[in-house]
């Protein structure tokens, strides 16, 4: 009796990530447009950096911020040459700092000073200089009078920690240098002077350094904080955008090199377009800035704007902002495409979960950039504490990196897990450190969370599910992508296994929507002597005791199948083509997978039905 002959096909390289835009059969000549061997239709809770496909970094949580309270806003606060950064945040109109090391102390500093501002408004807006903190109220758009900005300032050798109120603009002349920064929304401190929009205006306050408006014991830096220099400025006026664009959403700018202060072009997001202005660079230039003589500004972006400032990343000379259509757009590559026809977004790729944004509270979605990631807040959900976001799409700048080779950046599917209201960055030292402000699914509390780039679970202990899709293979390379066959096994290659892990193997055939299950089984490696039953001897204990060799999970054959609903004359494991979904929970690393089938003789007119 002739032996069954078995035919192989497979994937052992994903350093393309995740596209859910295109159709799950594999590419080949006839399915141009299919998904690439390297590419992956989905991953949930995983990353593909490096080529090889593992969990995501691991979320620890530090301590509970309040108990309730709705969360208008926060801002990573760096204080002034002066010990690590510390979140400082408005809830329900009252100020909090929140220290991010052990033990973690948080101080009302509206109790500690007595002021606070409005409780109502849904969103704060904060942005420092010169280690001077602007906060404000965000009623800007809802009260009949704008609650004036608070300016907060930490402890420093010699000046103790303040907090006080703005003097907004007086309309003095006498003395200019008690005109301050007024109510307002979106701010950024660019080229040494802090920019704020009201409206559909923008304009700045006084250049750092200035000693007619600064202070000797700030060494002038507070100038920044005073509105004399500028007569539009002064007046409360300042420079426009066109009516159709809408109110200001944001102000923000990019790296730019070989400039004197490192800093590009400053940009004014709007709901629907986003402007470039050309900053006057010196104080005699500022000064002379009026309507009649204003600066350069230029439409950067004609038809899709930014949701809000949140959501919006700066990674060297690029800006990666959301826009409603949902999308998640660059500058640099709009740019580039100017003259093409259309205007498209770079995040088709993970369009299966963009496309379910909430357009309405989109505003609130909060992103960042982190090991090399920017990390996209998504599905924005109302709660009593505020917007959250329950997904992070991650945009993966470091896919494959050496000397000799660089890939492009690669979506890596969604990661989830915490419900988030906003996400911060810090230096701490010299060490990147990243923290997300969620709301307790337990309790409905805010709590700190910490992202840590090389942590394998999350909370310290707890693992990670995640689950990957791979593409359905036509078995192309074998000369039999048109011919019916039959599942009959296959093998995932791993390594790097740690602790404890279950898998639930799926797979479904042709364009069937449902997954089916095939097979489970768990397995573990002792992650440090204390778990391993064979060293009687536990000293030292390490971390990372030892991870698994690569060796494959073999999947036997598939269960007899009853026939798919929609294909009534054929089982679930006979098809065309054949695709496989891994259910995970626990860390491993997976390396490639091999699928095994056999041909199944069919006759031209199988398939049809007739009366």
């Amino acid at each position: 009796m002739p032996k069954e002959v078995f035919i192989a096909d497979g994937s052992w390289d994903f350093s393309a990530g995740v596209n859910s835009d295109l159709v799950t059969t594999v590419r080949s000549e006839l399915v141009p447009r299919g998904i690439p061997r390297n590419q992956l239709p989905w991953l949930q809770n995983g990353t593909t950096r490096g080529g090889t496909i593992a969990p995501r970094s691991g979320q620890n949580e530090l301590f509970k911020l309040i108990n309730s309270g709705l969360w208008q806003g926060g801002y990573m606060y760096d204080p002034f040459l002066e010990g690590n950064p510390y979140l400082v945040c408005s809830i329900s109109g009252r100020i909090y700092k929140a220290l991010l090391d052990p033990p973690y102390t948080i101080t009302d500093l509206s109790a500690a000073f007595g002021i606070v501002n409005p409780a109502t408004p849904d969103q704060a807006f904060f942005e420092e200089a010169e280690g001077i903190l602007c906060i404000q109220a965000g009623d800007f758009f809802t009260a009949a009078v704008p609650t004036l900005p608070l300016f907060y300032r930490s402890a420093t050798t010699g000046a103790p920690e303040i907090l006080r109120r703005s003097n907004g603009l007086t309309g003095n002349v006498t003395y200019p240098n008690i005109n301050e920064i007024p109510a307002a929304t979106s701010m950024v401190y660019y080229q040494g002077r802090l920019w704020y929009a009201q409206g559909r205006v923008y304009t700045a306050g006084d250049i750092v350094g200035n000693q007619t408006s600064g202070t000797a014991p700030y060494n002038f830096r507070d100038s920044v904080f005073k509105v004399t220099e500028n007569p539009l400025a002064i007046s409360g006026d300042g420079f426009t955008v066109p009516t159709q664009a809408g109110n200001i959403r944001a102000l923000k700018y990019v790296g730019q090199i070989d400039t004197t202060l490192g800093q590009g072009p400053l940009y004014i997001f709007t709901r629907k377009q986003v402007y470039s202005l050309q900053v006057p660079v010196s104080r005699a230039q500022w000064i002379a800035a009026t309507n009649n003589n204003m600066p350069l500004q230029t439409v950067a972006q004609i038809n899709n704007g930014s949701v809000g400032e949140r959501n919006i990343i700066a990674e060297n000379g690029d800006l990666y902002y959301q826009s409603f259509t949902p999308d998640i757009r660059s500058l640099v590559a709009a740019s580039r495409f100017f003259g093409q026809p259309g205007n498209v977004g770079i995040s088709r790729n993970v369009n299966r979960a963009i496309q379910f944004n909430d357009r309405s509270i989109m505003r609130f979605n909060s992103g960042m950039s982190f090991d090399n990631r920017g990390l996209n807040g998504i599905l924005p959900k109302q709660t009593d504490r505020g917007v959250v976001t329950q997904g992070i799409v991650p945009l993966n700048f470091d896919n494959v990196t050496t000397l000799e080779e660089r890939l492009p950046p690669v979506w890596e599917g969604m990661w989830e897990g915490l419900d988030v209201l906003q996400h911060f960055t810090g230096d701490f030292g010299g060490l990147p450190r990243a923290f997300s402000v969620a709301v307790s699914r337990q309790d409905s509390s805010i709590q700190v969370w910490e992202i840590v780039a090389s942590a394998r679970r999350d909370n310290n202990d707890a693992r990670i599910d995640w689950y990957v899709e791979f593409p359905a293979f036509t078995w192309s390379t074998a000369g039999d992508e048109l011919e019916l066959k039959e599942l009959r096994g296959g093998e995932l290659w791993i390594d790097r296994v740690s602790g404890t892990v279950n898998m639930d193997v799926f797979y479904r055939p042709d364009a069937d929507p449902c997954w089916h299950p095939w097979f489970s089984t768990s397995f573990c490696v002792a992650r440090n002597c204390a778990e391993d039953v064979n060293t009687p001897i536990c000293y030292p204990i390490s971390p990372n005791y030892r991870d698994g060799y690569a060796y494959p999970i073999v999947f036997p054959e598939p269960p007899l199948a009853k026939c798919a609903p929609l294909q009534p004359k054929r089982p679930t494991n006979i098809g065309f083509q054949h695709q496989v979904k891994v259910q995970s929970k626990g860390y491993f690393r997976i390396r490639g997978i091999i699928l095994w089938a056999t041909v199944r003789d069919r006759e031209v007119h199988d398939g049809l039905q007739c009366d």
